[in-house]
């Protein structure tokens, strides 16, 4: 299961690269919730498949050319932590941008139910954890 776990949420980077929120939106349960990093100001949570599709249509009218393009995969079951880099230029200020960050993934029956980010990799990877500990997952 883990390996098909990486493998749609890679698909799922790919897609956003493509600008494609069709293929977003299939990757999804449709009670998707997504929540910001809690660094972020204002950071909030998002729910539902409309709300969250909103949200991430909304970077390429904030930004040219973002990327989010994972690192690195880690899964253990149903969680899947993506370590990735964010680049891109505000549309506004021309400001260049590139930063670390952490997606956490929770499936359920091959979709994406739950996604936080992570500022700090080191806590995405110890929620992982959390998450193999309460599988029992070696």
């Amino acid at each position: 299961m883990s390996e098909s776990n990486l493998e749609l949420v890679r698909s799922g980077y790919e897609a956003f690269l493509r600008g494609d929120f069709d293929r977003l939106v299939e990757l999804m349960n449709d009670e998707i919730v997504w929540h910001d990093a809690s660094e972020i100001p204002g950071a909030r949570r998002r729910a539902g498949i409309e709300e969250v599709r909103a949200f991430l249509e909304s970077f390429p009218r904030i930004w040219d050319e973002p990327r989010f393009e994972p690192e690195e995969l880690h899964a253990a079951g149903d969680t899947v932590v993506a370590l990735v880099r964010f680049s891109g230029r505000g549309r506004n200020s021309g400001a260049e941008v590139s930063r670390e960050l952490a997606h956490l993934f929770e499936l359920r029956s091959g979709r994406v139910e739950r996604v936080v980010t992570y500022f700090d990799r080191e806590q995405a990877m110890l929620a992982l954890e959390e998450a193999r500990a309460a599988a029992k997952i070696e």
